[in-house]
């Protein structure tokens, strides 16, 4: 036998599948996963898996496509029957208090995470909230608009003679990674060293993803209202607004005193504008 059993438990962690396009990827993350004791699998459905199979039969093409994953899934096939599927990434993405993307691009403002050091980062966060690991789809992976949505970005050193990696391997890579950070739990009671952009002791009930985005739509259709965004870009300013509060690692707490205050001004902005 090649391997030992991983000691860390998963039970909050998910590995998010945005809109992947090859049944045989779907099958062998979910095989992987098990492998290395994860379970929650969440995937962002792409438009093809909408109406009937290509190839004719019963059932939807997102049916189609589940059949043909479990051949290769073979004993997790339990993953893809209780697997979540979303219509977008925002949506998948709810619960999850710390999320990190995967692609070979910096993402300005946010810690960039090897392998290992996101297996360590897992295991130091996973005691404190939900946690969420992307893979973007396998043509392009993920674009910059998604990975605003993330906290950090991990990238898998590879040869620049072929840097480019199946979807299911660099998900059984990072799964490894995650089972080994299984052992840095001992370690996550002291301080992180130097990562940066809130690479560090993780805060009481983090904010949950789903309550930050609920700020930002307020908070854009406030600034909006008021003249300070830029109609024709509104995001530019968005985006960094959100890598500030990225860095800050607020509690839900805190995001949820943030969203309130936006909310009031915006019934005050709301009323001046009808008044004149």
């Amino acid at each position: 036998m090649l391997y030992v059993a991983a000691a860390m438990s998963f039970e909050k962690v998910r590995i998010v599948l945005h809109r992947p396009a090859n049944a045989d990827n779907l099958g062998a993350a979910a095989r992987v996963m098990m492998n290395f004791g994860l379970s929650r699998l969440a995937v962002v459905v792409p438009p093809a898996w909408a109406g009937a199979p290509r190839g004719g039969g019963d059932g939807t093409a997102q049916d189609d496509v589940l059949r043909r994953a479990a051949r290769l899934a073979r004993h997790a096939t339990v993953l893809l029957d209780r697997a979540e599927f979303h219509p977008d990434l925002a949506s998948a993405l709810g619960p999850a208090t710390w999320v990190c993307g995967t692609s070979s691009r910096e993402l300005p403002g946010r810690p960039r995470l090897s392998p290992r050091q996101l297996g360590e980062e897992v295991a130091r966060r996973a005691p404190t909230g939900e946690l969420a690991l992307v893979f973007g789809e396998e043509q392009r992976g993920l674009s910059d608009a998604e990975l605003e949505l993330c906290h950090a970005v991990c990238t898998i050193p590879t040869s620049p003679d072929y840097d480019s990696m199946n979807l299911a391997q660099a998900v059984a890579v990072l799964c490894y990674e995650l089972a080994c950070g299984g052992g840095a739990e001992a370690a996550a009671e002291q301080p992180a060293s130097g990562l940066g952009g809130g690479v560090g002791a993780p805060p009481s009930d983090p904010a949950r993803h789903a309550t930050v985005e609920a700020l930002w739509a307020r908070l854009q259709v406030l600034l909006a209202a008021s003249g300070y965004l830029n109609p024709q870009n509104p995001e530019q300013i968005l985006a960094e607004w959100r890598r500030l509060l990225t860095r800050a690692e607020p509690t839900q707490r805190e995001v949820e005193l943030l969203l309130a205050a936006v909310r009031s001004l915006e019934r005050t902005v709301t009323a001046g504008l009808t008044r004149r």
